[in-house]
């Protein structure tokens, strides 16, 4: 209690020193040097907006363009060092409008610079810098110093024409014919499980149907919940799934392999029937198209037939995003340049990548775009990129919708690159 009255005290004894006659004088310097201070420091924002290290223009010609990794020094005057400190590095992020229209602003030399935001796609343990990064993004006249890796390609991949690769691809060789598929597809299924990932339909229908290739028996219900149609038969997926690993290992006698011929024929008319439908092709046109071109139909089957719905998330989640047959065929039929139907009445862009790499491709996609897809979910929302707000990756804008339930309704180039 004595210390607490000494400190009262010892605080009204300064407060009556600093009112006197003696600290006036202080007290009024004190306020000119800050106020000569903020002017000082308002001067030199002033002085490095007029100078303008580096133009929004700038950066988008010296590395924008090329989509190379930059790091950026900021002014420690700058808001910027006030916000994010002495540097941020990462991919810069433009939207389609603006990629275009500073394309053509740098093909002319005598071109205008000008500030503006500067937006970035970093990495990090900082979840709202990398976020504010993102959407709220610095001043280009913030910036004093950039640098990039001597080692990034100076390669324009916009509008690039040709087919593509996925970057960073590393191809290794390994011989699958020792694997236990339905082995190794259920442990990946419980391991999801265990780590709490909503398991789709499609999912627990193979994880039961390779319950029995293993020799399991599933419980009556079970079966009804996943295996059987209305009519209490094996659905087509199942018989397919189980036709198929025992056509692959050698098991089937002359009546099951006319049986597993039957159930794949009729799988493969129903999906052409689909594809013919989503391009606006009649029978006519189709008999003609195998005729004229009877190595694009061959191609066209072959990629028809093995198709199962699929998970194309891998990530722990409670909204895993899936396509099925009719998406699958939507999105390959429209878009696939090796599927295109040149009779079809519709004329779509084509992905600049190969059969395999557009399932890659996706799947990409909609790991980079977890956050917010996973947001608009939980909302009981769908989710959509399109139009200017397209997801660049690799010198393509895409569109990209996802219905509320997860399921991969569309995807494809927005461009005309071809």
């Amino acid at each position: 209690m004595k210390e607490q009255e000494e400190s009262i005290a010892k605080q009204i004894e300064v407060e009556l020193d600093l009112q006197s006659d003696n600290f006036k004088p202080l007290c009024a310097n004190l306020l000119y040097f800050n106020t000569l201070l903020e002017q000082t420091i308002q001067q030199i924002k002033k002085l490095q907006m007029e100078k303008l290290r580096f133009a929004v223009e700038d950066i988008f010609r010296i590395v924008g363009q090329y989509d190379k990794y930059i790091i950026v020094y900021f002014y420690r005057s700058s808001a910027a060092f006030e916000k994010y400190g002495e540097e941020a590095h990462g991919h810069l992020i433009y939207q389609l409008k603006a990629r275009n229209a500073l394309t053509i602003a740098i093909s002319d030399e005598d071109h205008e610079r000008n500030d503006g935001t500067i937006l970035l796609d970093t990495i990090g343990k900082d979840k709202e810098k990398i976020d504010q990064l993102k959407i709220e993004g610095f001043l280009a006249s913030d910036i004093y110093k950039i640098q990039t890796f001597n080692h990034d390609e100076e390669i324009v991949k916009y509008k690039q024409k040709g087919i593509k690769e996925i970057p960073n691809t590393i191809k290794i060789e390994f011989e699958s014919g020792s694997f236990d598929l339905p082995l190794m597809e259920n442990k990946i299924t419980s391991w999801k499980m265990q780590d709490g990932t909503k398991i789709l339909p499609h999912e627990y229908q193979r994880y039961y149907t390779n319950q029995i290739l293993m020799g399991d028996t599933p419980s009556d219900e079970v079966k009804e919940l996943y295996l059987l149609d209305k009519n209490k038969q094996y659905k087509e997926e199942v018989l397919i799934q189980l036709y198929r690993y025992w056509f692959v290992s050698d098991s089937l006698d002359e009546a099951g392999k006319l049986q597993y011929k039957s159930l794949v024929k009729r799988q493969k008319e129903r999906r052409i029937g689909m594809l013919k439908a989503d391009l606006g092709i009649t029978n006519s046109v189709w008999e003609n198209f195998i005729k004229q071109h009877p190595e694009e139909y061959l191609i066209t089957r072959r990629n028809l037939i093995p198709f199962a719905n699929e998970t194309l998330t891998n990530h722990i989640t409670q909204f895993p995003i899936y396509w099925d047959e009719e998406r699958f065929i939507h999105i390959y039929g429209r878009h696939y340049v090796d599927f295109f139907i040149n009779f079809s009445t519709y004329k779509g862009t084509h992905f600049q990548y190969g059969y395999k790499d557009i399932r890659r491709l996706a799947c990409l996609v909609l790991e980079s775009l977890k956050q917010p897809i996973e947001q608009s979910l939980a909302n009981g929302k769908g989710f959509n990129k399109y139009g200017d707000q397209g997801y660049y990756f690799n010198g393509n804008y895409y569109t990209l919708r996802i219905s509320s339930a997860g399921r991969l309704m569309t995807f494809f180039p927005m461009d005309e690159s071809k």
